[in-house]
């Protein structure tokens, strides 16, 4: 239920191009999210559409804040109006700076999901959970040994079916 949340909250928010992503740029994009680094959208044809992040999120956000302000309500009430004040302050800043992680979070998903989808173009006789490991050390080494973008993709079957 909640990967059918994420994937649907992601289709909503990122637009995403039709276009298949080159063998190159694959192997690349694969190599960065492995080592847990920040792809850019542009390599991998997709865009967050930042209006529709922030309603999904506020949305998400007033599912969890709402249920704990009713139940703290009372004591809000009780307390200084100082204190009422920097205290909404306090979370205000709060939800945008988790508004940050939860881009991040969905920028990751896609990513997956773009790389999932031309890696079965590319590569579909090799599933991505098994090979994705063992293709980027074959690709790492094809960029010490200076192998050019066209040779490339032999270079890689070649070392596979070895």
């Amino acid at each position: 239920m909640f990967e059918n949340l994420k994937d649907k909250i992601i289709s909503y928010i990122y637009n995403v191009s039709k276009q298949p992503v080159k063998f190159a740029t694959l192997l690349e994009a694969n190599q960065l999210f492995n080592e847990g680094m920040k792809l850019d959208g542009t390599i991998l044809g997709f865009r967050l559409r930042l209006g529709r992040a922030y309603v999904v999120f506020l949305i998400l956000a007033h599912i969890m804040i709402i249920p704990i302000a009713l139940v703290l309500h009372e004591l809000f009430s009780i307390l200084d109006c100082h204190a009422s004040i920097l205290l909404a302050v306090f979370f205000t800043a709060l939800l945008f700076g988790i508004f940050s992680f939860f881009k991040e979070w969905t920028r990751d998903g896609v990513a997956q999901f773009r790389i999932k989808q031309a890696w079965s173009l590319q590569f579909p006789y090799f599933p991505y959970n098994e090979y994705n490991k063992e293709i980027n050390t074959i690709f790492e080494s094809a960029q010490r040994e200076d192998i050019s973008r066209k040779d490339l993709e032999a270079y890689i079957l070649d070392k596979l079916s070895s």
